[in-house]
């Protein structure tokens, strides 16, 4: 019986991002998790598999069923070992490197997001296995790359857009800190994760060595595992200026856009360089109102830098982590801020 339920597949409509489960697997997963049948219809979407995965203590029976589902809610297009992508001869890739934690790593369901954010367009490249290959959701998830690459490609119709993401779930910038130490991460307590510079810098001279590139912008999705101390929100500015400046030098771009993202209450305001944070208590995030200050000033410390505020970006139920409507507008709103920032 468990086999049976463990190995149904999601019937799917490439129409529709309300796609359902097989019931017998779906009225299981409710019945072991009502909470996740949100609407109350005794149909799963991905986002109720997802949600019942979240609320359900891991390794269990039901935590094992919705990772199964999910799984299986999304293969990706196969591609040939032989096949080599990169752009025309006499051309580059316009490169553009995507990091942070955990909303640039992202929750966006792929099995949600529509036919043409999916098929395979060779213009559309990212850096993945140690090669260029087409852009597109490698598992069940996806960040803000999809949308933000298909924009980019827009503002740069006749070129070859890549992307380079590297990203960690909640984690502190200090753990990609160009003078990275163990003892530095661990104040974030990230020093079991390695060295995260290293990480960044090698993918993108793997990149640019397996093709030629030219380096357009950093995007940067960052900053919350940094407001759980008072310490590291208030040397956050500083910590990140370092990460900048590191990739500036690293990639000979001493002027390299600088797009972040910073996240936004329905009580704090878009500019915050004036705004009283005392009455306004974060509960387990002293540092809150330093990074949030510190996102602002980066505009002018790093510039040329876009700072984007993130404010109504739709999330999973009763979480943090946008959705896949929220990580689509998200990689919108960066390539907003890009054009923004090139094209004043």
């Amino acid at each position: 019986m468990i086999r049976t339920i463990l190995t149904c597949l999601f019937i799917f409509s490439s129409e529709s991002l309300r796609a359902a489960v097989p019931p017998s697997s779906a009225q299981q997963l409710i019945q072991a998790v009502p909470e996740c049948d949100i609407d109350k219809d005794g149909k799963l979407t991905p986002s109720e598999i997802w949600y019942a995965r979240n609320i359900s203590v891991a390794k269990s029976e039901p935590w094992l069923l919705a990772v199964k589902l999910m799984g299986a809610s999304y293969t990706p297009a196969t591609l040939s070992d032989d096949e080599r992508y990169g752009p025309e001869v006499g051309r580059k890739i316009k490169l553009f490197i995507l990091s942070g934690q955990s909303n640039m790593v992202g929750q966006g369901l792929s099995a949600e997001l529509p036919e043409e954010l999916l098929k395979q367009n060779n213009r559309l490249l990212m850096f993945e296995g140690g090669k260029w290959q087409p852009l597109r959701p490698l598992n069940s998830f996806f960040g803000p790359e999809i949308t933000f690459a298909h924009a980019m490609a827009k503002q740069y119709p006749d070129e070859t857009i890549g992307i380079v993401k590297q990203a960690v779930g909640g984690t502190g910038v200090l753990a990609w800190h160009p003078q990275w130490t163990q003892e530095k991460a661990d104040l974030t307590d990230d020093g079991k994760k390695g060295n995260l510079w290293q990480e960044l810098t090698s993918k993108v001279h793997g990149a640019k060595t397996a093709a030629d590139c030219q380096i357009m912008g950093f995007i940067w999705m960052q900053g919350g595992k940094d407001m759980l101390q008072m310490e590291t929100g208030e040397s956050y500015l500083r910590n990140l200026k370092a990460l900048v400046d590191g990739i500036r030098d690293f990639t000979d771009s001493p002027d390299l856009p600088f797009v972040l993202g910073s996240y936004r209450t329905p009580a704090v305001p878009d500019d915050v360089s004036n705004f009283d944070f005392t009455e306004l208590v974060v509960k387990g995030r002293p540092g809150y109102a330093a990074v949030l200050k510190a996102q602002q000033q980066a505009e002018v410390e790093l510039a040329p830098a876009k700072m984007i505020p993130l404010r109504n970006l739709e999330t999973h139920p009763r979480n943090v982590h946008y959705n896949t409507q929220g990580q689509r507008q998200l990689g919108r709103l960066f390539a907003e801020g890009y054009v923004e920032l090139i094209e004043p």
